[in-house]
């Protein structure tokens, strides 16, 4: 009797540690990605907090060293269950890089309980039923670093990925008086029976860069879920959310579309440009990048997400294409 027993054990044993390399091994290969090098820059970034009414906010920003007054600002938003330091990763550090380059400061907010209050009516996280008031968040931000960095108030851009591309389309639907342009990675604008904004319909430059093989924001608009989790409501498609945007400058033209070069020849992915470009040349204009077999990612050449996000283009520099559409749009205010 005692031999079998123990032979069970053993068995029990071995069926556990099967299953648990088992795991490892789909771990290491669906879910784990290697953190890139951060580059080497002339300050360390800071981190700190405010009061937004009753709540402590916090963030992490970088200044270059020599930052001229009447520098932009952008904001970085990260997606739902990250923070700011996590977001420094997704964007393998690219905006310190640029900001060091091109003399801005940047801001990596952290959201409440690691999500934003965006637009979408369905969303069940914290942020959004506690109505947090990431808006104020932002707002006292811009007045701070406007006091105490002389920002150029005319030149605030903000950039989100997930999550926080939502709370980017929510300031330009409702705060197109103090964001410049924005850009949204992996998001689309909700559908009017799950959107919960108030719509200014005042035009704004906005960018968009979206995976049609994205496993959480569908492409062609749909249901958001996170791998069927967690439902946030229906969205429009990419096109539909570019359009969107477009329709509020009535002298935009069709897009005009073109490819971008490819890069490896193991990226099974591609990339497609939509240019609204306004026929006159101070007016806002929309674009949105494609990235055919893209997942939920921001695409780059520096980090590539882990696999089960999808596949992350390295046709494409995001953070590069956003800061430079952001330093275009600089006149226009």
């Amino acid at each position: 009797m005692l031999k079998k027993i123990k032979k069970t054990f053993k068995i029990v044993v071995l069926v556990l540690a099967a299953i648990l390399v088992v795991v490892a091994i789909a771990y290491l290969y669906f879910g784990y990605a290697p953190k890139p090098i951060p580059p080497q820059l002339s300050v360390n970034i800071q981190q700190a907090t405010i009061n937004i009414g009753s709540l402590e906010r916090s963030y992490l920003f970088y200044i270059p060293k020599n930052l001229p007054s009447n520098a932009p600002l952008v904001f970085v938003f990260h997606a739902s269950m990250q923070d700011g330091q996590a977001m420094r990763v997704s964007t393998g550090y690219e905006f310190e890089r640029l900001a060091e380059e091109e003399k801005f400061v940047v801001i990596y907010p952290n959201g409440y309980q690691q999500n934003w209050n965006d637009c979408r009516k369905t969303a069940s996280y914290p942020a959004r039923t506690m109505n947090i008031d990431d808006k104020s968040f932002v707002s006292t931000l811009i007045e701070k670093f406007t006091s105490d960095y002389k920002i150029d108030s005319k030149r605030v851009f903000a950039t989100g990925y997930s999550n926080g591309g939502h709370l980017a389309y929510r300031l330009a639907m409702e705060m197109p008086d103090k964001i410049t342009a924005i850009a949204a990675v992996a998001a689309s604008l909700p559908t009017p029976n799950n959107n919960d904004c108030q719509e200014s319909k005042q035009p704004i430059p906005v960018m968009i860069i979206n995976g049609t093989a994205d496993p959480i924001n569908p492409y062609n608009g749909g249901k958001v879920t996170l791998f069927g989790f967690g439902n946030r409501g229906t969205v429009l498609s990419s096109l539909e959310s570019a359009q969107y945007f477009a329709n509020f400058d009535k002298q935009v033209t069709q897009p005009i579309i073109s490819t971008l070069p490819h890069q490896e020849i193991a990226d099974s992915t591609n990339v497609q440009k939509y240019e609204y470009q306004s026929s006159s040349q101070n007016r806002p204009k929309v674009v949105l990048y494609v990235v055919e077999n893209g997942g939920h990612v921001v695409p780059q050449p520096i980090y590539n997400a882990p696999r089960i996000l999808g596949q992350t283009s390295h046709s494409i520099n995001a953070p590069l294409e956003i800061w430079k559409f952001f330093a275009q749009q600089s006149s226009l205010r």
